[in-house]
């Protein structure tokens, strides 16, 4: 569901004090916000937003979208967010955050207006009443869902539901959500009943108990978390984050259904034992090991770059955007940099230079074509790639320890793509 909501802050008595600048009092909410959810942020930033207007951005569950807050002018704000990947509990919860930050702030919020799609479809931000919220969202879903089953009958396979821009997995499934892929019979069902669907929101009940922790634990395992022993601090703080929600909903309901196996996995990259990892391990022998492990990251994923580039890699790798613009992702072994470039830098490489000439192995893809050399050393391997898309650059640069691991290199290399070839 689509919250948009405008808002104006401060005293409109022209006696009375300036409002507080814009940049200044988007910091001090953001203060307020990070005190007021404590653990259930995500991540918080502020930036310039349109017209140079700063913006304050919110995450507030792993399977949500960002929830934005514009200073548009010295006094008005808007407020935009969508709720239907999390949820109807997730919809009451943001809406009574912002009702909290407009009390404890001075923000008085305008009513709905439907000409200009302002205000909360639901009705809840308005008026309090929580009952229309679950039919809008069983009826988004309904929809969504006929939609998949509609192209998936014309011969079209790949879709996602509520899935965060930016990555797109390789993982079998009619239907990949933050929860779980959901399979033909269940996108049936949920056509014909849409609260057999209910299963696909982390946060369909109201308030904050053991079935919401776990799910949102259960989100991050199949999207975030990277299985293996971390390398980046971020990394560890997701995976520790992930135990503590476990454990939090495991000592309030130890009956839900707990992915034992990847509660070990996890346990084990963080080194945690003791007797809360001994009776994980004894659950984790009992459980039927049939089927495939939780974890989209498991398998290789489509990652979007900057300028519009793409490229796939196994989802093991960390991934980190560096300040000369450039994204780069690695393990402890293997290692792809891709850097957009403008036409002075690759010129910079003149035809007769050694760089140049080294360039010995060339590929011609539907949107991208590159020429790249290939040093292939025991324990220093590197293919170095100049790609071109339309009038778009890039350098990609693959390091690897292994020389066996050549095919996968160029394989790399190769699926570098352009969104939109210019």
């Amino acid at each position: 569901m689509k919250l948009l909501l405008a808002g104006r802050r401060g005293a409109s008595d022209p006696l009375s004090a300036p409002p507080e600048a814009p940049q200044a009092w988007l910091e001090r909410v953001e203060g307020w916000v990070q005190r007021t959810v404590g653990e259930m942020l995500e991540a918080s930033r502020i930036e310039e937003g349109p017209q140079a207007a700063p913006v304050l951005r919110l995450r507030l569950h792993p399977a949500a979208g960002e929830v934005s807050l514009l200073a548009a002018t010295q006094e008005r704000i808007v407020v935009s967010a969508e709720t239907s990947a999390v949820g109807p509990g997730y919809h009451l919860y943001l809406c009574d955050l912002l009702k909290s930050l407009g009390d404890a702030h001075g923000v008085s919020w305008a009513p709905p207006d439907e000409d200009l799609g302002v205000g909360d479809a639901t009705g809840y931000f308005h008026t309090g009443d929580a009952g229309p919220v679950e039919g809008h969202m069983l009826t988004w879903l309904q929809q969504s869902v006929g939609q998949v089953v509609l192209m998936r009958s014309m011969g079209n396979s790949g879709f996602a539901l509520s899935m965060r821009f930016g990555h797109t997995f390789q993982h079998p499934g009619a239907l990949l959500t933050p929860m779980g892929p959901r399979d033909e019979k269940w996108l049936r069902a949920v056509m014909d009943d849409p609260r057999q669907g209910t299963d696909v929101f982390p946060w369909w009940t109201p308030g904050m108990d053991a079935r919401v922790r776990f799910n949102r634990a259960l989100c991050r395992l199949w999207t975030d978390v990277v299985w293996r022993a971390p390398l980046l601090d971020e990394e560890r703080l997701r995976l520790r984050d992930v135990a503590r929600l476990l454990e939090q909903a495991w000592r309030e309901d130890p009956t839900l259904p707990y992915p034992w196996r990847e509660w070990q996995e996890v346990l084990g990259y963080l080194g945690v034992g003791g007797t809360l990892a001994e009776e994980v391990h004894r659950h984790a022998l009992e459980s039927p090991g049939t089927g495939p492990s939780i974890g989209y990251r498991r398998g290789f994923v489509q990652v979007a770059l900057p300028e519009g580039w793409e490229i796939r890699i196994p989802g093991s790798l960390a991934e980190t955007r560096l300040g000369d613009g450039s994204w780069v992702a690695r393990d402890h072994r293997r290692t792809v940099r891709v850097l957009p470039l403008e036409d002075s830098a690759e010129e910079q490489l003149a035809p007769t230079s050694p760089e140049r000439r080294a360039l010995e192995l060339e590929h011609h893809g539907a949107r991208v074509s590159g020429r790249a050399s290939l040093h292939v050393e025991p324990g220093d391997c590197r293919l170095t790639a100049l790609c071109r898309s339309g009038n778009r650059r890039a350098l990609c640069v693959v390091s690897f320890d292994d020389p066996d691991e050549q095919d996968w290199a160029l394989g790399t290399w190769r699926s570098l793509d352009h969104a939109v070839a210019a």
